[in-house]
């Protein structure tokens, strides 16, 4: 059962019950069919005439679907929403999708032989903030002489396109609101899915063959697996917005990707050495019209490599539809951005690759945790700070989606999207506190100002703190921060700066306040012992105050480097505890011990890099055993010093 919020309060099966005990058509209080719902900052050219579907398309019968959903049902209107033109017409190619943007359609569908179940009253849902959003909506149609203004069918009596972008506005305030945007947010919009924006000019593609056959594998397996994908081709100034080029392409436009083959010809023994690997994807302009004239265009003569059962089965027609085939390397060569929304598994019952997701809504508030980009480093780490770990046998694979509150109902008022990013660090192993001076660097994103920032990373074994922020300090936002991992992160938000002691059981050690943080980072080890026959893979035990804590094993050498694993912790009786780290041998059926170093905790209020040769345990504690092992050591008062 998904959880739902309803926009504005308005519950769908209720303003219909009310409709029909009434016997009146539902006309939307919150989304009036007036000039307002349309713009904001100007008055429309010519006069808007507000219609019903059956006064559309009379004397057919209206319906939200014809013949079911295909991707030439959306046809882009007099509005500059292309972005999300492109995006219902990639979402019209996985009915699974769409029906969850229109749940119930059996039920919404005009019924000819029952009128009096029509009240005039759709619902649509949208994915926002991290949860569906339904909004209601009557379906009173802006026109002008009794055609649709804006998002149209090719077919004149079906409709589901047009009350789709009805409903997308009123979400986001008016039709106007939705000029200009990103192709990403229609697409995350229907599916709550994770987009992935690749510039094609920045990868290089163009130039590197490899590469770009890896980067087309990649979006053939996206859109196996139910992504939707979308491109743009930029444009530099307002002038070369919606200029088409001598190719045929339209800059500062977007387009659906409809369809991506690998197709090879010479098939058969015979023509082994004539075997030719063809790349091709297929691309729709919202438009419905205005197609590339390249190589592979319609009609082009490179369709005559191609038999006629091959070409039928790719369903080639030569229509001014504004659908074309296009090569890859053309692709790569003429576009100027990738998006590829994926749908990440996160069912436990599934057996493809399952995801796990850590999900958390935070604000960014102005002389508390608004702290800005990390070369403020006086305020960076005010900013919220999430931890996440990367397990032993993960394959180290995390995506990170950064989303601010969208802002277009707000356009009216000057509403702007914040130029937000994040950072992420290298931490102890048992990081459960904020984190307060900077450690190893792990990866970034770039600040902007989208909706969502979104990156892969490949991360080693290990626990991470990243933090997200706005680009300047001192600015107020809300955001969402996904975490996606390929097993359990033990993700949390790090809330406090560091533990408090109990006033209450204060004479118990362990519930005092702690007298000094230490953070001890095992850095490498050298000259280990070899104990068996079998290679030596070795780890670290960190022990202080009863606590142990495990470093990631390095496998087969003697001379491991751990770089940034370490352990931390808040020590209450410095006086009477030691600071103990263990190498050991790990083994199939029992781990070897390879040597210790064991010190006093010396409160010195400085970072310092020691080596100790590593030495025996128990009764022989005095032994020296080979090897030695290289730490740094951070011991402080203050306990906000790490």
């Amino acid at each position: 059962m998904v959880k739902l919020h309803y926009f504005k309060n308005q519950r769908y099966s209720k303003l219909k019950s009310q409709c029909e005990k009434e016997e009146r058509l539902f006309e939307d209080p919150e989304f009036p069919a007036n000039d307002n719902s349309i713009f904001f900052s100007r008055a429309p050219p010519e006069q808007i005439d507000w219609r019903r579907p059956k006064d559309i398309c009379e004397p057919d019968p209206p319906s939200l679907f014809v013949d079911g959903s295909s991707r030439h049902d959306i046809t882009q209107g007099k509005l500059g929403n292309c972005w999300f033109v492109a995006s219902c017409s990639t979402l019209a190619l996985e009915p699974s999708l769409l029906e969850k943007v229109i749940p119930d359609v059996e039920n919404q569908e005009w019924d000819v032989k029952d009128v009096g179940k029509y009240q005039g009253i759709f619902r649509f849902r949208f994915w926002r903030q991290g949860e569906w959003t339904e909004v209601v909506i009557d379906d009173l149609l802006p026109t002008i002489n009794g055609q649709l203004v804006f998002i149209h069918s090719s077919v004149k009596n079906e409709f589901w396109g047009a009350l789709l972008e009805k409903s997308y506005a009123k979400l986001n305030g008016s039709y106007e609101a939705l000029e200009a945007g990103n192709i990403a947010d229609a697409l995350v919009d229907f599916t709550g899915g994770v987009c992935e924006s690749v510039n094609l000019k920045d990868a290089n593609y163009n130039d590197d063959e490899e590469r770009r056959l890896e980067f087309f594998k990649s979006m053939q397996k996206a859109m196996d697996n139910k992504s939707l994908v979308g491109a743009s081709i930029s444009a530099k100034n307002n002038e070369e917005m919606e200029k088409r080029t001598e190719t045929g392409l339209v800059m500062g436009h977007a387009y659906g990707v409809t369809a991506i083959k690998k197709i090879t010809t010479g098939d058969g023994l015979f023509n082994l050495f004539n075997r030719e690997h063809l790349y091709l994807l297929r691309l729709r302009n919202p438009w419905g019209q205005k197609e590339w004239n390249g190589a592979w265009s319609d009609g082009s003569e490179e369709w005559n490599k191609l038999e006629a059962e091959v070409r039928r089965k790719l369903g080639i027609d030569f229509e001014d539809d504004g659908e074309f085939w296009m090569s890859f390397e053309d692709f790569c060569r003429y576009f100027s951005k990738a998006t590829m929304c994926h749908l990440m598994n996160t069912s436990i019952f599934s057996l493809s690759k399952r995801w796990h997701i850590f999900k958390h809504k935070n604000e960014w508030k102005p002389g508390s945790s608004a702290g800005g980009c990390v070369t403020n480093q006086d305020t960076f780490f005010k900013n919220p700070q999430y931890a996440f770990s990367v397990k032993d046998d993960d394959a180290g694979e995390v995506m990170i989606a950064l989303m601010q509150e969208d802002t277009r109902i707000d356009r009216d008022e000057g509403g702007k999207n914040l130029s937000i990013g994040y950072y992420i660090m290298k931490v102890e192993e048992n990081r459960g506190y904020r984190l307060h001076v900077m450690m190893e660097k792990a990866g970034d994103s770039i600040f902007i100002n989208m909706r969502e920032v979104v990156n892969r990373f490949q991360l080693k074994t290990g626990r991470y703190v990243v933090i997200p922020s706005t680009y300047d300090p001192h600015v107020a936002g809300n955001f969402m921060l996904r975490i996606f991992t390929e097993k359990s992160s033990n993700a949390r938000a790090l809330l406090k700066d560091h533990p408090k002691g109990s006033s209450i059981c204060c004479c118990i050690p362990r519930c005092r306040t702690p007298v000094c943080i230490l953070s001890v980072f095992v850095k490498s080890a050298v000259d280990l012992q070899k104990r068996t026959l079998l290679s030596v893979d070795p780890y670290a035990l960190i022990k202080c105050e009863g606590k142990t804590v495990r470093i990631p094993t390095v496998n087969d050498t003697r001379n491991p480097e751990w770089n940034a694993a370490g352990a931390l912790f808040y020590v209450r009786r410095p006086k009477k505890t030691h600071l103990v780290v263990q190498i050991w041998d790990s083994n199939m059926f029992c781990d070897s011990f390879l040597g210790q170093a064991k010190m006093r905790i010396d409160i010195n209020n400085r970072t310092v890099v020691l080596s100790h040769q590593l030495m025996g345990r128990g009764r022989k504690h005095a032994e020296k055993m080979p090897g030695a092992v290289t730490l740094e050591i951070a011991c402080y008062h203050d306990l906000t010093a790490v």
